[in-house]
């Protein structure tokens, strides 16, 4: 063989060695390409489950501690207002109830006390604190 034959088996020998080298380097670059690709999916697969689990989990936190302040704020509101009672009472205030109650026995009274003995103003009774409020 030449020397020329022997540079140009070379070459082609080289060449189609470079060009299957570089279709297998190509083949496993799209083989990598795919299997990135594929477990970039699993990821968000995984993801999209964890995301779902996570958003039950904060869902569910979040009703129990809404459950717990209703329940908190029901005991609350009855302390303060035993507390706010039991301040009254050892301030001597008068609470509604006690204001109601004295009124109604005021009313009574008056009913008692003015059956007619009150004979100046021709009715024969005078007007109750009920009836002379709504004039007001």
């Amino acid at each position: 063989m030449s020397e020329r034959t022997k540079l140009l088996k070379k070459a082609v020998l080289t060449g189609v060695g470079a060009s299957t080298n570089i279709e297998r380097v190509k083949s496993a670059l799209n083989e990598a390409l795919e299997d990135l690709v594929k477990v970039g999916h699993e990821l968000m697969d995984d993801l999209e489950v964890k995301g779902k689990d996570k958003t039950e989990s904060i869902e569910k936190s979040l009703k129990t501690f809404t459950d717990e302040v209703n329940k908190r704020k029901g005991t609350l509101e009855v302390q303060i207002t035993a507390s706010i009672k039991k301040a009254i009472k050892e301030f001597g205030l008068m609470t509604r109830e006690d204001l109601d109650e004295l009124n109604e026995r005021l009313e009574h009274l008056e009913e008692t006390l003015c059956d007619g003995n009150e004979g100046g103003e021709g009715t024969g009774t005078a007007p109750s604190r009920k009836a002379r409020r709504r004039n007001k």
